[in-house]
């Protein structure tokens, strides 16, 4: 509990100020969640970095967009949402918001590195 307040880390107070029946499990499964969101973070960052040395060796918009490659992982991450029982639909959407950011991102190292190679770019 948290001192002066009669309610649990992550809990709210009930109707007469103490905490509510499952407050408790609440407080601990909230901070199961923020456990796995450190480590789903850290993974994005670890794809990421992957993703980064990628750009490198991608020479036009065409090798970043690759609707192809795009399909083909949304299609991987749907079976593998079903297989760990997760409604596919979330793993999808999660994963084209991913792949679109990243796609950004390597359109614009696409488009630095452009800009570097031009005739009279400094150095």
């Amino acid at each position: 509990m948290r001192p002066g307040t009669g309610t649990e880390p992550g809990g709210d107070p009930g109707p007469d100020g103490g905490t509510a029946p499952g407050d408790g499990r609440i407080g601990e499964l909230r901070l199961t969640i923020d456990d796995l969101d450190r480590r789903i973070v850290a993974l994005l960052a670890e794809r990421t970095t992957v993703v980064r040395t990628l750009t490198e060796y991608k020479r036009d918009e065409e090798a970043v967009r690759s609707p192809g490659r795009v399909e083909q992982v949304v299609a991987k991450v749907r079976g593998l949402a079903e297989e760990y029982g997760m409604p596919p639909g979330i793993a999808e959407a999660t994963y084209r918001t991913l792949i679109d950011e990243l796609t950004r991102l390597q359109l614009d190292r696409l488009a630095e590195r452009r800009r570097e190679a031009a005739p009279g770019a400094r150095s």
